[in-house]
């Protein structure tokens, strides 16, 4: 029954693999029945609630309003029926909290310009006590060539630039009283955001030096008060119902603050929340979100946070009504201070990674999609973490796009309902579609922790882009969509679901899905090699592509077996798909040497330039300790983009050298290509890991010969 059940398993992988992804109303991962109970009792509505009270608090991390969010958080999941809930405190360098700022035009006609009682990030966090007023001057950008000449001296400066940058060349050098800016978050136009207010900070005094302020007007109102400062005509740009001549402007700036031991508590921290299990205790699943951001920051990360512990409800409730019996593994609720919380978690508790299986991250899950064309990236894991947990993400978010959007074949002239087929569609939510796409690793948040080469946590995550409103007042209640995150919990409550009872008895079911999503991998591998050889590349280098595809796609096999355990029969089955990824990625080999003419040599190392040579010789590994790693690691000047950056440092593990940590990273540009991860040089991987070496993050192992 059981060699049976493998050939069909291998025909519908084999079919799988050539026709691309398969349109279909279910996922082989969950039963029809357990899809029903999911989607009978996630609540886009309960979450958004909880959104509702987080946005009230500028909850940046150690400030007032962070501990309150830790505190609501903490309350609300045990309600929810979470064990353990407990916050761990955790280190901050330098708590800061706004008490009371406001800013006034006194002359030529007095008017309030900014009060953070409105909105916090009218003040630019870090700005210190002031009570002082002052005549404006215009600073252009707030640049050193803007101000180059200008008397400054005791004036507050109005730039439409970046306040820090501002403070640094108008305070700090010039000896200005303050800054007023207005600008945009990100970057973007002010022409289409004219009333954005954007999350900003200025850097801290010079040694010895006395610490400033910014506030931060919405560009509307801050090319308003340019104008009065620079209309020496009468006019009333306020609409205050009074003319008054312009041309001088005087303003009054009060800041309170509190700074260090002044606050209440001080550091910062995480809430954490268990669902135990009763038979891994090894096997954790740890679902994340963070709370550290702006106030609002409804969908950035409110959106997560709010939908966590919806997720938490549901499993408490499903398990206390009997519909569903304790899980396997511990499920593990982290609530964090955004990236800082799990870099010092891991580092003050080694080992503790290792009992990790999964990690499932939320992050900007609650976009309204219609309201700045926001689409929700799928994300995989990188390359020097690809795992099985690709896979199931992969088939159970396919499962949420195909059946919440419209297809005509299946709908008009199909006989489906529509628009949907099976919506998940929250009681005050949208009726829009769910506009999502998997996309290739990036590491913007929580997640790139998880998957860091020293950790080595696999890690999917779900992350809208691009999106207009991020860091910046825009980020609010009116902006998010109770259905959008009613779908997105459904796809991680479903990899929770999953993955809290998959046993060995699951194993060739989650083996095949991964070989067949692997084999999509590698045709795209193959794809990029012809175009290498194609455009006068090295065929060395294309056959890197399709030899380092199949060496992932090892990986991605092998790390069923932390499911598989001591299980022969599931052991046979994952060794089987290793096979057959050997032989697939030998044939690719061979497709590309009838493709190019070309033949590969029984030796290829003499072919090796001296710098290849050299790099074939060290073997770097981590320091042992987490602590000391992080500490040590440096992120060093070079044409690496960010996340290839990242991926030098993933792939040490004391066995790849110089030359195969480079093979590995390039490869993974190339997949991706040059338009998301840039170049990657043999030059470059080594300038990274010998000044880590250098720093005594990493160390060389003896080479045996």
């Amino acid at each position: 029954m059981r060699s049976n059940t493998f050939k069909r398993i291998i025909a519908s992988v084999l079919l799988a693999g050539l026709a691309g992804p398969v349109f279909g109303q279910s996922t082989p991962f969950l039963g029809d029945s357990q899809i029903r109970m999911l989607r009978n009792e996630i609540s886009g509505d309960r979450a958004y609630e909880h959104i509702r009270v987080l946005t009230q608090w500028h909850r940046d991390s150690g400030m007032e309003g962070y501990f309150k969010a830790m505190d609501y958080v903490a309350g609300e999941a045990k309600k929810n029926g979470l064990e353990d809930v407990s916050i761990i405190p955790q280190s901050f360098s330098l708590n800061y909290t706004a008490v009371s700022a406001e800013l006034w035009m006194t002359g030529p006609v007095e008017l309030k310009l900014a009060d953070i009682g409105d909105h916090a990030l009218l003040l630019s966090d870090n700005s210190r006590d002031s009570d002082i007023e002052a005549d404006l001057v215009w600073g252009g950008d707030g640049t050193d060539k803007a101000l180059e000449g200008l008397d400054v001296k005791g004036k507050i400066v109005l730039v439409n630039g970046n306040p820090g940058s501002a403070v640094a060349n108008a305070v700090y050098k010039r000896s200005a009283a303050g800054v007023i800016a207005y600008t945009t978050s990100e970057s973007k136009s002010m022409l289409d955001f004219p009333d954005q207010i954007p999350w900003t900070r200025i850097p801290d005094p010079p040694k010895g030096g006395t610490g400033s302020f910014a506030f931060n007007l919405p560009p509307r109102r801050g090319e308003m008060l340019r104008k009065v400062l620079q209309d020496s005509g009468e006019q009333d740009y306020f609409g205050t119902g009074k003319r008054t001549k312009g041309g001088k402007v005087r303003v009054r700036a009060k800041v309170d603050t509190k700074i260090g031991k002044e606050n209440e508590r001080t550091g910062s921290g995480m809430v954490e929340g268990w669902i135990r299990g009763t038979k891994y205790k090894d096997q954790q699943i740890v679902i994340t979100a963070h709370l550290q951001e702006e106030q609002g920051s409804a969908n950035d990360d409110g959106s997560g946070s709010g939908n966590i512990l919806e997720l938490g409800r549901v499993f408490s409730k499903l398990i206390a009504e009997g519909k569903l019996p304790r899980p396997l593994r511990d499920i593990r609720f982290w609530w964090t201070d955004e990236i800082s919380s799990e870099y010092k978690f891991f580092s003050s508790n080694p080992g503790s990674e290792k009992q990790i299986l999964a990690n499932l991250h939320q992050d900007m899950t609650g976009a309204r999609q219609s309201m700045g064309s926001r689409v929700q990236n799928l994300i995989y894991g990188p390359h020097s973490r690809t795992s099985y947990l690709d896979a199931l993400f992969e088939s159970i978010g396919n499962f949420v796009i195909q059946t919440n959007n419209s297809y005509i074949t299946a709908g008009r002239q199909g006989g489906y309902e529509r628009p949907f087929s099976q919506p998940i569609i929250a009681t005050r939510g949208s009726r829009e579609a769910y506009n999502a796409r998997f996309v290739p690793y990036f590491a913007s948040s929580d997640n790139l922790v998880f998957v860091e080469g020293i950790v080595g946590v696999p890690s999917v995550a779900l992350i809208n882009w691009d999106d207009y409103y991020i860091h910046s007042s825009d980020d609010d209640l009116g902006n998010i969509d109770q259905t959008q995150l009613q779908r997105n919990n459904f796809i991680v409550a479903a990899m929770a679901l999953y993955l809290a009872y998959a046993e060995a008895k699951d194993v060739p079911l989650l083996a095949a899905e991964t070989y067949a999503q692997g084999s999509r991998r590698l045709a795209n591998d193959l794809h990029t090699a012809l175009l290498i050889t194609e455009s006068a590349g090295g065929f060395m280098d294309a056959k890197n592509q399709i030899v380092q595809g199949g060496a992932r796609e090892e990986r991605a096999i092998e790390s069923i077996r932390v499911i598989a355990g001591n299980d022969e029969w599931a052991n046979r089955s994952i060794t089987k798909y290793l096979e057959l990824n050997k032989s697939r990625t030998e044939q690719m080999v061979k497709e590309l040497e009838q493709a190019s003419g070309l033949r590969s040599e029984g030796d290829e190392n003499y072919l090796l330039s001296p710098p290849e040579r050299a790099a074939m010789q060290k073997i770097p590994e981590n320091v042992a300790s987490l602590a000391d790693y992080f500490s040590k690691r440096r992120y060093i000047p070079t044409s690496l983009h960010p996340v290839m950056h990242s991926e030098v440092f993933n792939f040490v593990d004391g066995k790849r050298s110089y030359l195969d940590i480079y093979r590995a990273v390039r490869a993974e540009a190339l997949a991706g290509s040059k338009f998301l991860y840039g170049e990657v040089t043999l030059e470059d991987v080594v300038k990274v890991l010998d000044a880590n070496i250098e720093s005594g993050a990493l160390k060389l192992v003896n080479r045996q010969e």
